[in-house]
């Protein structure tokens, strides 16, 4: 993806976006004139899609075609063709802890193998411990924004969106088309200037080093030490190390404990919060 405003350089991306986390204090709100930027490119970029989708459906010329019909044949097609992808700059509008076990893994199969990314996640669509698991992934791949619309721009020629519904089921089209491929970079434009790092997230625990954040929220979303260190290409034994370093901070005397206050510190309910006693 090709990003980025600010200087400086990210092992995800050509230029570093501004890491002047200030703006967003209240990180739920962004500012209005760069909202509406982003909501006037979503209504091109619609109007683009749905000439697209209508051509396919009616088995019209257009330089489109359909991907995948269904959940199965959609992340099964995309699986497969994401081998090849040189430059990935993705916009996801919603997401779940669930899905995110699953995603990650293969984003950083296909990274380590070549692919660039630029993951930029809608914050508002996320819930609060999908939000945290984001946060402790790499700060120059991921990134919160005002994203109301999902797609992928795959090497800067194509662009993947929402297709026509065909015999009941939602399908994906991978599009060509210069007018629509023009909407999405104005789209993606847009939202990049309302972006920051995930691990922004985590921000307020000042009293802990970057690692030792990132540390943190893998613990939180229940990874193992030996997943934390590979993730973060550390030893066991120094993950370990600043894992206790981070209960002293706390006065915590388990993992649990300071999951707890961690969760209270960041205004983060724990997923069982409000679930009746079993």
């Amino acid at each position: 993806m090709r990003v980025e405003t600010g200087t400086g350089t990210t092992a995800g991306a050509p230029g570093a976006p501004n890491t002047d986390f200030s703006a967003f204090v209240k990180p739920s709100t962004f500012p209005w004139a760069q909202t509406q930027r982003v909501v006037d490119a979503v209504a091109r970029l619609e109007i683009e899609r749905s000439r697209v989708a209508r051509a396919v459906e009616l088995n019209q010329p257009v330089a489109a075609r359909l991907i995948g019909r269904g959940p199965a044949e959609i992340n099964g097609a995309l699986a497969e063709a994401a081998g090849s992808w040189r430059m990935l700059e993705s916009i996801c509008r919603t997401g779940s802890v669930e899905q995110l076990r699953v995603s990650l893994p293969n984003n950083a199969y296909f990274m380590e193998r070549g692919m660039r990314m630029i993951s930029i996640w809608n914050r508002s669509g996320l819930d609060a411990d999908a939000r945290l698991m984001l946060s402790g992934e790499d700060p120059s791949v991921y990134y919160f924004a005002f994203a109301p619309l999902q797609m992928k721009i795959i090497d800067g020629v194509s662009v993947l969106l929402e297709g026509p519904v065909v015999q009941g089921q939602r399908t994906v089209m991978d599009v060509r088309d210069t007018a629509c491929l023009t909407a999405a970079r104005a789209y993606w434009d847009a939202v990049v200037d309302t972006m920051y790092p995930c691990e922004a997230e985590t921000a307020v625990l000042t009293e802990l080093t970057p690692r030792q954040r990132r540390i943190v929220t893998l613990m939180l979303t229940s990874s193992t030490d030996e997943e934390i260190a590979d993730k973060l290409g550390l030893s066991v034994r120094t993950v370990r190390s600043d894992i206790a370093t981070v209960l002293d901070l706390l006065d915590a005397p388990t993992r649990f404990v300071a999951g707890v206050r961690l969760r209270e510190r960041l205004s983060i309910a724990g997923p069982h919060a409000g679930a009746p006693p079993a």
